[in-house]
């Protein structure tokens, strides 16, 4: 039966390899980690890749030929590890760089994970907008792990119009 821990083990062979420079879990499944999970379809990562040229439009080409030459199907955007979909986004703005190297590592059933703190899933689902990003952001900040200061830097410093109550 497969289980997020196969995801996250593949994930840790992505970077090991050098497929992709880093990686950190985000939205929804990020959740689970500091509150109380909320429904998905598949698993956000957010990557950084080996730096070459740098092109106008990022290609994951690498990554997904990497993929296929470990049996990984792919379905339209998603690759499918252990029957999970996993999306991957490329960084794709100053914020997402930010989230990406500073991620947390956490353990889950054994196995290392990089996670975004909880301080930038908040800012970046205020950042993306949207109903479901922004009722994220709420059940975050009112599970009480997120460092608010830290927060309005963050948020401050990416110009992201938001404001944030001392408490929720």
């Amino acid at each position: 039966m497969s289980s997020l821990r196969d995801v996250f083990r593949v994930l840790a062979e992505m970077r090991e390899s050098g497929v992709v420079t880093d990686y950190a879990i985000g939205g929804a499944t990020a959740v689970l980690f500091y509150a109380e999970p909320t429904r998905t379809y598949d698993v956000d990562v957010f990557v950084t890749l080996p730096s070459g040229a740098a092109p106008t439009l990022v290609s994951l080409s690498s990554v997904y030929a990497w993929a296929k030459t470990r049996g990984i199907e792919i379905q339209g955007e998603h690759l499918m590890i252990e029957s999970v979909p996993v999306q991957l986004f490329p960084a794709y703005n100053a914020l997402v760089e930010e989230a990406v190297a500073g991620a947390r590592v956490h353990d889950y059933e054994g196995v290392p994970v990089r996670v975004v703190d909880p301080e930038h899933l908040v800012a970046l689902a205020l950042q993306a907008g949207g109903a479901r990003r922004r009722e994220r952001a709420w059940q975050l900040l009112q599970f009480g792990g997120v460092d608010r200061q830290r927060l309005r830097t963050i948020l401050h410093a990416h110009a992201v119009p938001a404001e944030i109550p001392d408490d929720v």
